[in-house]
C-alpha cells in the first residue's frame, strides 16, 4: 500500500477557517497524471456511471488527456481496478470516527472499524464489488478490509489488548466475514435501486442487453420497470413495483409488505455488530 495508507501516519492539514489557500506551484497549468489521479477520476466515473463505464477512453476524456498516456500510470485495466480498490479502502485513513489503538476497549475500536468500512462501501455502492472480488495480495487477506496496513494495525491491537494468537484470528475472520456478506447486501441493494449502464447488463433505453460486467452487477430493469419503481409509494407498491407478485401464491409476502419495503439497514447493522462482538467476547472467555 502507498504511504498514505498506513494507519500510524499522521498528516497536518490547514487549519479550518483560516481563509488561506494553499495554490498548488502548478496553479493555472493541467496539473499532471499520476496513478492516484488516474484511479480517481476511474472512481468518480464508476460511482456515477457504473464499473463497465471505466474504460481507458472514459477515463482519459474526464481527464483531458489521450488514453495511452493513461498507461503509463496503470499498465492495465485490472491494474486500474487495482488501484481504485486502494483508494477506496484508503478512506478509512482520513475518516475522523476511525482509531488506530483501542484507547475505548476492543470493542469500541472494531465498532469504529466496522462503521468506517461501512461509510466506504455505501459511499461507492458502485464500486463496492471490486473491494470484494479483486484479487487480494495474498489468499488469507480478507475483503473489504484488505489493507496489509489496517490489518497489521488491527491483529497488533487485538494482541495489545490480550488476545492469544487464536483468538485474534478468529476475531480478524469474524469481523471480515460479517462486513463482507452484510455489506454487499445492502450495497446490492442501493446499486439496484439506482442502476447505471456500467453496471452490467441493464440498458436504460430498452435495447439489447451489452455483456455482463465481470466483478460488478448485472441488473435487468427496463425503463418502465425504473418508472415503476420511482413511482412507488405504499409498502404494497415498493414491495412489489411491477405486481408481478401474486397475493393468491404468497400471501406471506404481501402480509409483511410494510416490514419487508422499509429500509432498515443501519439499524440491522448495529444490531449484527453487536451480535458479532458478543461472538468475539464470548470466544475470549
Amino acid at each position: 500500500m502507498p504511504p498514505s495508507s498506513r494507519p500510524g501516519d499522521h498528516r497536518s492539514a490547514p487549519a479550518e477557517g483560516s481563509g488561506r489557500s494553499q495554490p498548488s506551484p502548478r496553479a493555472g497549468r493541467k496539473a499532471r497524471l499520476s496513478r492516484e489521479r488516474v484511479a480517481r477520476a476511474a472512481l468518480e466515473l464508476i460511482d456515477q456511471e457504473g464499473v463497465g463505464a471505466a474504460s481507458m477512453r472514459a477515463i482519459a476524456s474526464r481527464l483531458g488527456v489521450e488514453a495511452m498516456s493513461l498507461y503509463k500510470h496503470v499498465a492495465t485495466r485490472d491494474e486500474l481496478l487495482d488501484a481504485v480498490v486502494e483508494l477506496i479502502v484508503e478512506e478509512l485513513d482520513a475518516d475522523p470516527q476511525v482509531r488506530r489503538d483501542a484507547v475505548g476497549g476492543w470493542r469500541d475500536y472494531l465498532t469504529r472499524l466496522a462503521h468506517g468500512v461501512r461509510r466506504y462501501a455505501t459511499a461507492h455502492p458502485h464500486a463496492f464489488p471490486l473491494v470484494a472480488t479483486r484479487p487480494a495480495q495474498a489468499p488469507w487477506v480478507n475483503p473489504p478490509l484488505r489493507s496489509l496496513a489496517w490489518i497489521e494495525n488491527m491483529l497488533q491491537t487485538l494482541t495489545d489488548e490480550g488476545f492469544d494468537e487464536h483468538q485474534t484470528v478468529f476475531a480478524y475472520r469474524s469481523f471480515n466475514s460479517f462486513l463482507l456478506g452484510y455489506l454487499l447486501m445492502e450495497t446490492g441493494a442501493r446499486t439496484l435501486r439506482d442502476p447505471q449502464p456500467g453496471d452490467g447488463s441493464y440498458s436504460p433505453d430498452g435495447s439489447a442487453d451489452p455483456a455482463p460486467v465481470p466483478g460488478g452487477l448485472t441488473p435487468t430493469r427496463t425503463a418502465e420497470d425504473e418508472e415503476d419503481i420511482a413511482e412507488a409509494e405504499t409498502p404494497g407498491e415498493l414491495l412489489d413495483p411491477q405486481g408481478d407478485i401474486d397475493p393468491a401464491q404468497y400471501p406471506a409476502i404481501h402480509r409483511f409488505a410494510h416490514q419487508l419495503a422499509q429500509d432498515r439497514y443501519r439499524e440491522e447493522f448495529e444490531r449484527a455488530l453487536e451480535d458479532m462482538l458478543d461472538r468475539i467476547a464470548a470466544h475470549l472467555r
